[in-house]
């Protein structure tokens, strides 16, 4: 393995949107490069360092997480929905007042698409970004209890409620979790936390790599 996949492999672990996320790829190689000048040899390196999933989650230890207010949340998913209800619901009313303009079956295949291409995108924003664009836009991100980032099966756990419409069951939970966690979060062990986007690595918070080593070895 190579430098450049081992530490790309550190970074698909943590959330595209996460602050620290470039610093702490930036201190896992510089202090890759300063092993391999003493002359060990890379592979030794990278063994002792692990693997990059667990290496990710012991910087990622570090950071302290805010758990985002339930109102915070709230607007967050109003923003949301209503990206795909400007073109679900006027297609919706067209195909009922007007059905010589737009008749029954294309009305519903319309609907159908907007309703996959909204389970798509919170699915993709979630899982690879951490963020759909109402989070973004109210500095809300998408990780694991851990803080690293979540997976497929994950965002899709998150969005069950939806699918079984018991999303009100789901979301009274929010509202007397310690995390502000919903049930179908906690069942999926994910979380959403505040972000600060300016917010950059401060060095005398950083763990040491001595510290990431030894919390990688406990993982394994």
């Amino acid at each position: 393995m190579t430098i450049q996949s081992y530490l790309a492999q550190l970074a698909d672990a943590m959330p595209r949107m996460m602050p620290e996320r470039e610093q702490i790829v930036a201190d896992v190689r510089t202090h890759i490069e300063e092993d391999m000048q003493r002359g060990e040899a890379l592979d030794a390196v990278l063994t002792r360092f692990g693997d990059p999933a667990n290496l990710a989650a012991s910087y990622l230890s570090e950071v302290p997480l805010i758990s985002a207010s339930f109102w915070r949340r709230a607007v967050a998913m109003a923003i949301d929905v209503a990206i795909p209800g400007a073109i679900a619901i006027p297609l919706a009313v067209l195909g009922r007042v007007s059905p010589d303009t737009l008749p029954l079956v294309p009305a519903f295949i319309g609907l159908l698409a907007v309703i996959v291409g909204f389970i798509a995108y919170i699915v993709v924003g979630d899982s690879r970004f951490g963020q759909t664009l109402g989070k973004h836009w109210l500095d809300l991100l998408v990780v694991r209890e851990s803080g690293a980032r979540i997976s497929v099966g994950q965002a899709i756990v998150r969005l069950l409620p939806c699918v079984l419409h018991i999303w009100w069951i789901d979301v009274v939970f929010a509202l007397f979790t310690e995390r502000r966690q919903r049930a179908f979060e906690l069942l999926s062990k994910t979380r959403v936390v505040t972000i600060d986007p300016s917010h950059r690595w401060h060095l005398e918070h950083r763990p040491s790599v001595s510290v990431a080593r030894d919390q990688t070895a406990q993982i394994q």
